[in-house]
């Protein structure tokens, strides 16, 4: 059995034209064609899935899009790679000019279109840099100094219940008997 490869996207597209043919886009870009995303991965290895659905919303050319990408982060906590899993989805209602924005729906981000062509790849890199999470770290105690320092609090914690324990006192008298 033959495993399909994937289609890499055009870089760049005429935006009011697919909009004419409501084509729908759907492939991928290999992450190190992405160069300000790349510079904040450990690696760029791997590839970024995009689908682009260009059509008419509510009056205006829009397109509606996701994009997502498993990608090599350093953790801040311990300062090795975490992998993370970026998608997002967006919704872009096409204009030509600043003075449509004040008439777009809240659900709308307006993308203004300057020339004939407009760069997928840019378009696709932002929506990525916009997943990034501020902070990048293991779901789980990734250092043994974090381990020491969660069993500390933990014992902490549980010292305080301890001590407000209303018969506490009377448990510190009698073992002083």
């Amino acid at each position: 059995m033959q495993t399909q490869l994937p289609v890499l996207l055009p870089e760049t597209a005429n935006f009011v034209r697919q909009v004419e043919y409501k084509r729908v886009l759907e492939g991928v870009y290999p992450l190190a064609k992405l160069t300000r995303l790349s510079e904040k991965l450990l690696n760029a290895t791997g590839n970024v899935t995009a689908k682009l659905e260009f059509g008419d919303c509510v009056g205006f050319a829009c397109l509606k899009g996701s994009v997502s990408a498993r990608v090599l982060l350093e953790c801040q906590r311990c300062l090795q790679p975490v992998k993370v899993e970026l998608s997002g989805q967006f919704k872009l209602a096409l204009i030509s000019s600043e003075d449509e924005q004040n008439l777009l729906p809240d659900e709308f981000e307006p993308y203004l279109l300057e020339g004939d062509e407009q760069s997928i790849i840019d378009l696709v890199e932002d929506e990525l840099l916009l997943c990034l999470p501020m902070v990048s770290v293991h779901e789980s105690d990734c250092s043994g100094y974090m381990l020491e320092q969660n069993k500390q609090v933990k014992q902490a914690i549980a010292e305080e219940k301890e001590a407000a324990h209303p018969f506490a006192a009377l448990k510190s008298f009698k073992d002083h008997l």
